[in-house]
């Protein structure tokens, strides 16, 4: 059996490639919530707003995860009023 490792980087808030992921986990954070939504009350029991933030803070440091926290329910609220 071989071992597999996980690459964690640490991104400053100066590299392009930080507010790259944090787009695309915000953005994550906007659909996965909306596919759950398409089942009857999906979105009250699984509550997924949240599933790539943390990733995003694993995978690419706490400024990636802080950025997509602060950034997911601002955008979920403009688009959809959700959360209120």
């Amino acid at each position: 059996m071989q071992a597999t490792t996980v690459k964690l980087y640490t991104l400053g808030y100066t590299e392009l490639k930080t507010y790259l992921a944090a787009s695309l986990f915000v953005l994550g954070n906007i659909v996965l919530p909306q596919i759950f939504h398409l089942i009857p009350q999906g979105g009250i029991i699984w509550l997924p707003i949240y599933f790539f933030t943390l990733v995003g803070a694993y995978k690419y440091g706490w400024k990636v995860g802080l950025l997509t926290a602060l950034l997911s329910p601002t955008v979920n609220s403009l688009l959809f009023g959700m959360p209120m």
